[in-house]
């Protein structure tokens, strides 16, 4: 039985390559023998050349099936409808292109999700190790009763009808966001696309909030709204306003607060420094290069 994560990427005018390299680096980084597939709109950014530059990140890369979906308006978290269909594998993890990946143990992680047909976290942590703020970030799910699910990470088995279900609901709502705004908000409603609002919509219509809803213990969401912040001027831009970094590259520190291990959803694009992806670069390189000689 195969099993692999898949990251979404999409190049607009922000090269947004370089966050999902950096997702599949420390992804294998914690397990070299992780597979990783590059979920790419090969009609309008990479190309197989192109592609061949990030060889060292990914083990395979697959096209959208039906092709970029959100060309039009640029919000590409839409097309998560599609990665049911475009896995390679018996088991998949989708992540977050922004997502880094800290000493976890990936064993364990399956082991988490395995009992699932599909899986998504019910809980997150703050940088300061407490638990997120659900009135913060689920702001639209606590007024309507929705599910309050982490949708940054979603576990799903191949031929499974739940996990079958969910994506097969998840395509008209994701494809007619708007629409489905207007008729699901009646009052309060988001000013723009979601994309967790969204998942969390599809799981509701299904009404199977408890049986996909998993407790991951080491997820972590630095969304500004979800930190329990004193100083409410903290933007979703949290990396200049914050001191951070990583003592020895095998954690991460921010302010006083030390995450030594976790899956950590940066949401903010400016986090990922290029300093940060090269030292990804330089160790993957080194330890490809030690497995070649052993």
């Amino acid at each position: 039985m195969s099993r692999g994560f898949i990251i979404l990427a999409i190049n607009t005018d922000i090269d947004r390559m370089k966050y999902a390299e950096a997702c599949a680096l420390s992804i294998k980084k914690c397990d070299p023998t992780a597979s990783v597939c590059l979920l790419y709109d090969d009609k309008n950014t990479e190309t197989d050349e192109s592609l061949a530059n990030y060889k060292h990140a990914f083990d395979l890369a697959s096209p959208l099936p039906f092709g970029n979906s959100a060309h039009l308006d640029g919000f590409h978290g839409a097309n998560i409808w599609q990665i049911y269909q475009a896995s390679p594998y018996d088991e998949t993890i989708y992540v977050d292109y922004d997502t880094l990946f800290i000493n976890v143990d990936i064993s364990q992680l399956w082991d988490t999700f395995s009992p699932y047909d599909l899986g998504i976290s019910n809980r997150a942590m703050t940088y300061r190790n407490m638990m997120c703020n659900p009135n913060g970030l689920f702001e639209y799910e606590t007024v309507y009763d929705f599910p309050k699910l982490f949708n940054n990470m979603i576990y799903f088995k191949a031929k499974t009808d739940t996990a079958s279900e969910w994506f097969k609901m998840a395509d008209p709502i994701f494809q007619n966001w708007r629409e489905t705004y207007s008729k699901v908000f009646k009052d309060k409603r988001p000013e723009t696309f979601d994309k967790n609002i969204l998942c969390n919509i599809v799981t509701a219509m299904l009404d199977i909030e408890k049986e996909i809803s998993v407790p991951v213990i080491n997820l972590y969401d630095l969304h500004a709204r979800s930190q329990y912040m004193w100083n409410n001027n903290i933007s979703d831009e949290w990396s200049e306003n914050l001191n951070w970094w990583f003592p020895n590259n095998n954690q991460l520190m921010i302010e006083n607060s030390i995450i030594s291990s976790g899956i950590v959803h940066y949401r903010d694009e400016n986090f990922l420094t290029n300093e940060t992806l090269n030292e990804y670069r330089t160790q993957i390189n080194i330890s490809n290069r030690r497995n070649a000689t052993s």
